[in-house]
Formats: C-alpha cells, structure tokens, sequence
C-alpha cells in the first residue's frame, strides 16, 4: 500500500467518518448487493462504498490543507470525458479487483490472516461501527462484516507486496544510475513581466549586463585559492544580493536542467570550474562539478531504479492475474454510488493523537511499499490530521497490543 491507503485502514482501525451535507436525491444503494464477484468471493456495495468515501474524505481533505477549492470537483472534467468523480470510482473498483485477486493467490504465496490478526481485524471493525453515528452508518450501507473484508483486503494487498517482487533483478550497475553533483549560479534572461499580463524582452544592454555578472562570478572562482571548494554562493551575493548559488544532482536522464548547462557540466572534471559562461535558455550560468559520481545520490537512484522495477513487476502480475480471473462487475449497483457535493464526509481526528506524516499522498492509487495492516493501527493520525471534529473516544487494541482512541 501507499501512503493512501495506509491512512484509509488507520481510519478504519481507530476511527470514524462524519456525514455532512447529505441533502439531495441520490439514488438508494442497498450496501449488501454483490459489487465484485469471482468464485466464492464476494464484495457487497457496502464495502466498494466505504472504501470510496475513505478515498473521498481524504481527498477533500487534502484540497482544503491545499487551501483549494473543493466545490464542484466531482463534476469537473479529468479528462476524456470523465469527471473526477467517475475517475475516482474507476479507481476505486479496480483496486478492489486488484486486492481480490491479491487475495485469491495468497496460498501461491504462503501468504495467511492468523486468528491473532482476524480477532484484531473484527475488533476494529466492531470500534469502527460504534464510533460512528447511526445516520452514517445507513448512509453509508455499510455492516460490520463490509468493514471486516476491507481491513482482510488491506491485509492481504500489504502481505503480498513483497513475495510478488520477491524475484525482481535487485542488481543496477553505477553506469546506470550514475549521478553528478554540481554548484551553479543561474542567473535570469527571460522575458520582464508585465503588470498587465504581458512580457517585455530584455534588450541587448541589458543582457549584457547580467552576463557581465555571471563572468565576474567566474573570474572571482577561479581566482580563488581552491576553486573546487570555494563558496560560490557567497562570490554570488558578493555581486549581487539577488543572486544566489545551488548544488544539484542530475543523471542522463535528468530533464530540469538546463540542457546547456549539463552539456558544459559533463566536460568537466571533479573540482574544475567551466571556464566560460555558459548561455542557456533564458539565463546564463556558473558551473563547477563537484563529483563526476555522486556516491550518495547514485545509490538512492539505485533504489529508485529497483523500485520502479517492482512496482512494474507487480503491476504486471495484478493486470496477468485480473486477465486470467472471471470477475462480474455489478455495474448497475455501482452506478448508483454517486460523489456529489451533497454528499460529503469527514475524518474524526481523535484529539489526543499527533500526526507524525504528511499527508499529501495519492489517495487513489496503491502500490505495495509498506507494512502490514498490523503497522497501520498507529497511522490514524495520518488519514486524519486535515480534520479536527471530535466527539468523544472509544479505546481500540492495535496489532501490537498498544490501545488508540478512536473518535465517535
């Protein structure tokens, strides 16, 4: 799971929803029709829905941290004629497809809920249920048992992530992921901006004078007794209090650089100096290499690269999986789930935890690069820390055996 969902089964495991605005004529959705079925497994509306308003909590919530407007965004264009509310329900049924057939190949995997993790699991299914208001729980049309097979998904999705990369090429050579450090002074040639909208180029006296700047930069570096080790930031700002100078890593497959810039950078050597100023797109730059291989920034490329090799790995194996499993789709129940904004919910924040991450994840993908469930009954605070409504407190027993409070 992402950060998303990690947040969504902390919520489930100690926390509540708060319905809010439910006026309007939504059509009435029976939580206990089949949404996805495939052999013996069976997921109702009731649990589609729960997981889809999660999404919806968060996602509003994190507009708003944002300081954006939320009005109307579930009937705004996403593109190809979609909404974002169409979008986000697409994405919310096919990960529900995804953990299902995650579920249904955890014994290739030796992969098991324990009867210690399923009596945890009904547990804060139970906490959920009665930290929740009667109204939402009939908005929501959801059971304890719905609450139950989304924490069981949850599960299973986390405990699968890492057996199903488990043979992923772990091996990225340096000359793969390799990685430069430079320092740079950059200093602007764009276009001024005009009060009015428009842009007025600079004229040629005006160029030069910035490129005057940029080569007094220069000549103050190279003079240096250590050029290599010289503070550029300072001959920067020793020119002009508006300048300043950065260090950067970039690869060959960096595209924020400026082109001109790695170009010049690449010619050079651990310590040396470009020894003319290089013109780039809209600015002129002062560049040093500081290390040809950055052992540092090469090595968490690596990581990134492996990484990317096991979400596409376990990408892969979900849509083969999904291809070779008869899943019917109970499309005319799930078109009765709406998201409007007349009906909205809301994250409980139990009052006495803290947050501890930032929020600002996805909240409609998953992918597998966390903890099991188990880990997740502390990260309540993360799916919540946008909202601060608080009613009271039920205490939940986590995995480890700690106890959360959990709003109502």
């Amino acid at each position: 799971m992402n950060k998303a969902a990690k947040k969504i089964t902390g919520v489930l495991l100690a926390g509540a929803l708060g319905a809010a605005a439910l006026a309007g004529c939504n059509t009435p959705m029976d939580g206990t029709q089949p949404l996805l079925t495939s052999g013996e497994d069976t997921i109702t509306v009731g649990t589609g829905n729960l997981m889809l308003r999660m999404n919806q909590a968060t996602m509003l919530s994190y507009y708003s941290m944002m300081g954006g407007s939320t009005t109307g965004i579930w009937s705004q264009d996403s593109g190809e004629g979609e909404t974002y509310g169409d979008t986000t329900k697409a994405n919310v049924l096919d990960e529900l497809e995804n953990m299902l057939v995650q579920k249904q190949h955890a014994a290739d995997y030796d992969v098991s809920i324990s009867e210690e993790e399923q009596s945890k699991i009904e547990e804060a299914a139970k906490a959920f249920m009665d930290a929740n208001t009667e109204e939402t729980i009939q908005t929501l049309s959801v059971t304890q048992s719905d609450v139950e097979t989304l924490l069981e998904l949850y599960t299973y999705q986390t405990k699968m992530y890492d057996p199903m990369v488990a043979d992923v090429d772990t091996n990225v050579e340096d000359s793969e992921a390799a990685q430069s450090r430079i320092t740079y002074c950059r200093i602007d040639i764009s276009d001024t901006q005009n009060d009015d909208g428009t842009t007025t180029p600079l004229t040629d006296e005006e160029k030069q004078a910035k490129k005057d700047q940029a080569q007094a930069i220069l000549d103050q570096l190279q003079a240096s007794a250590d050029p290599a080790s010289a503070d550029m930031d300072a001959i920067a700002k020793g020119v002009s209090e508006d300048l300043n100078a950065v260090d950067n890593t970039f690869g060959d497959d960096d595209t924020l650089l400026d082109d001109k810039l790695k170009e010049a950078a690449k010619t050079l050597q651990d310590g040396q100096v470009y020894g003319e100023v290089v013109e780039g797109e809209n600015a002129y730059f002062v560049v040093r290499m500081d290390s040809v291989l950055d052992r540092e920034a090469t090595d968490q490329e690596k990581e990134s690269i492996v990484s990317e090799r096991q979400q596409e790995a376990y990408n892969d194996l979900l849509d083969q999986w999904k291809e070779e499993t008869d899943i019917t789709v109970n499309n005319d129940q799930w078109e009765k789930v709406t998201l409007t904004d007349t009906e909205q919910y809301t994250i409980k924040q139990p009052e006495t935890e803290e947050t501890t991450e930032d929020s600002t994840a996805d909240t409609t993908e998953s992918t597998g690069d966390t903890e099991a469930v188990e880990d997740t009954t502390g990260e309540t605070e993360e799916a919540a820390s946008e909202e601060s409504q608080t009613e009271g407190s039920t205490d939940t027993q986590t995995e480890d055996g700690s106890s959360e409070e959990a709003a109502e």
